[in-house]
């Protein structure tokens, strides 16, 4: 194994994680644009289904920039990171229907349960890795300084 790049194992994830994005997002405005064209229930859910992932995107993005604060307690951060996001996810699931509530409370329990496990999942490993990078960032500006005085 080679260790002179020990980080191209988690280099590889981000840029792949981006990639997904940017082609998720690709997709969704391509739907989005097809939907206003079509029109229609089938159009209208498109261009619903886009507004959604914008927002949700924007409301789990946006907060995660408290990730860089190497002066907050790593429970506050992952607090702030997920509850945004998370209550409003969870809002936009139930609008748009992808919460089952036709099939019964424990249908619509379950589903909620799940998107809770699988956020804060999302954001623990998003929570490691921007405090990995804050860790780097951090080494190399201490290194610049020393070696500059």
């Amino acid at each position: 194994m080679n260790n002179s790049n020990p980080s191209i194992g988690k280099t590889l994830a981000i840029y792949t994680a981006t990639g997904i994005g940017i082609a998720s997002f690709i997709g969704s405005l391509f739907s989005g644009i097809v939907g206003m064209i079509m029109g229609g229930s089938t159009g209208s859910m498109l261009v619903k289904q886009f507004v959604a992932t914008l927002v949700i995107g924007i409301a789990f993005g946006a907060p995660a920039i408290i990730w860089v604060s190497d002066r907050l307690a790593t429970w506050i951060k992952l607090i702030v990171a997920i509850v945004p996001g998370t209550i409003i996810y969870t809002c936009i699931a139930w609008w748009i229907g992808w919460i089952p509530r036709e099939y019964g409370v424990w249908a619509v329990i379950s589903t909620i349960v799940m998107i809770l496990v699988v956020t804060l999942i999302i954001c623990a490993i998003c929570g490691v890795v921007f405090r990995s990078n804050v860790r780097t960032m951090n080494d190399y500006l201490k290194r610049r300084q020393q070696i500059s005085h």
